[in-house]
């Protein structure tokens, strides 16, 4: 069940990549597109580099109940929201504020200075 359900969010993402490369560079001059993807790209990294993060990040919000490693809130934490919508676009907007109080909870992150 486990690994239909890592299957599944990877054919996910590999829509999500495939409909954000594509669909830009149809209506944008190529070197504006090839900006977007590196932005994307680099968004990208920080998650794709704890091990499981991609399949926690989906698994919460389409069972409602956040689960994520150590490694995946110290990703989730250094993920802007400018990347987390660019990578996450079709998820709510209030799901990553959601991601980071509970890693902050957790211990996993630090939080935002107030000023």
């Amino acid at each position: 069940m486990k690994n239909a359900r890592a299957i599944s969010a990877a054919a996910l993402m590999m829509l999500v990549v495939l409909s954000c490369t594509a669909s830009p560079s149809l209506a944008r001059p190529v070197v504006e597109s090839k900006t977007i993807v590196d932005d994307i790209e680099k968004c990208w990294a920080a998650v794709i580099g704890a091990s499981g993060c991609i399949q926690d990040v989906f698994s919460s919000f389409f069972t409602g109940r956040i689960s994520l490693s150590p490694q995946c809130c110290v990703a989730i934490e250094g993920i802007s929201d400018n990347c987390f919508a660019k990578i996450f676009f079709f998820l709510d907007v209030s799901f990553n504020p959601l991601l980071k109080s509970f890693c902050i909870a957790q211990g996993g992150a630090t939080p935002p200075p107030t000023a």
